[in-house]
């Protein structure tokens, strides 16, 4: 059986006014019997402020000292591995447009190095800093089917632990892709933690289908990418952020809670180009050096 204490932290709906307003009905109780629920996203007009101009990129400012992420004396996760899990026949069949798994390969492929991964090197534990280095371990598909609800926290956890042999790398981000968007869910994804049964420690992420969902779509014109693609790159672009800032909960957030990749969501610039010379829309990140979100452009 799982340990108890998993917890998570979700990224709501483009548009929502308050945290309030994210649904989460696939929490039990028995999964916050640790830490309770903490939830992602940001407040409608957060984070505020003048518009500074840093070189090429533009700084959304957060006024105010009390907005600086904040130290909680908890592990990060310095080199990164990502695993892509695909769950369900349907990602296997022709279901989905044909670069969603392409395209999510490539886009971890060029994480590594990147400047806008190279953002979460101000920050680190007590020992030495994140660096930019992140390895993908590439993808597998999961051929049975995916739960017909949203996940809980503990389903994803097993499903991590399962992949990964019950031997996860304790570095590394399990992100499970699903073939449904459930009704009555009311966030874009999220990311968690927890332990197999062996208790090794884990860190899985949850990417329900956002095709046709609007407050999931980054409405991105530039790259030809399909809707579905741009939507869940984003989005995983923000979860594995806060994993290597904050994998376990401890780390990096700021006095509200907030993560790195809550305090720039749904904030864009231009076009974030990745190690590989790939392009995407994906959402700023936050800088305590620059109090405020940039691309890395």
């Amino acid at each position: 059986m799982l340990r108890p204490g998993l917890s998570r932290r979700i990224l709501c709906l483009a548009g929502l006014g308050v945290l309030a307003a994210c649904s989460d009905q696939s929490m039990s109780p028995a999964n916050t019997a640790a830490g309770g629920l903490s939830t992602d996203g940001v407040k409608a007009g957060q984070p505020i402020g003048a518009v500074l101009h840093q070189g090429s990129q533009n700084v959304t400012t957060n006024a105010g000292p009390t907005q600086l992420l904040i130290y909680h004396n908890g592990p990060v996760i310095k080199a990164s591995k990502i695993q892509a899990i695909f769950w369900g026949p349907q990602w296997s069949n022709g279901s989905f447009p044909a670069d969603v798994v392409p395209g999510i390969d490539q886009f971890y492929g060029g994480w590594s190095g990147s400047r806008y991964n190279g953002l979460n090197t101000e920050y680190g534990d007590a020992t030495s800093k994140i660096t930019a280095t992140s390895t993908y371990l590439g993808h597998v598909f999961d051929g049975t089917s995916a739960p017909g609800g949203a996940l809980s926290t503990t389903q994803a956890v097993a499903e991590a632990c399962a992949i990964s042999g019950q031997n996860p790398d304790p570095n590394a981000l399990y992100i499970i892709y699903t073939p449904t968007y459930p009704s009555g869910v009311g966030y874009c994804a999220w990311h968690t933690w927890g332990n197999c049964s062996n208790g090794k420690p884990v860190q899985a992420a949850y990417e329900p289908n956002p095709s046709g969902v609007a407050g999931c779509d980054p409405s991105d014109t530039q790259t030809g990418h399909s809707q579905m693609l741009a939507s869940l790159v984003n989005t995983s672009a923000h979860e594995l952020a806060e994993t290597e800032t904050d994998p376990r909960g401890s780390a990096w957030y700021d006095r509200r809670g907030y993560e790195n990749a809550d305090k720039c969501a749904w904030q864009f610039g231009t076009l974030v180009t990745l190690s590989n010379g790939s392009n995407w829309k994906i959402q700023k990140n936050w800088s305590n050096a620059a109090r405020g979100c940039l691309t890395g452009s």
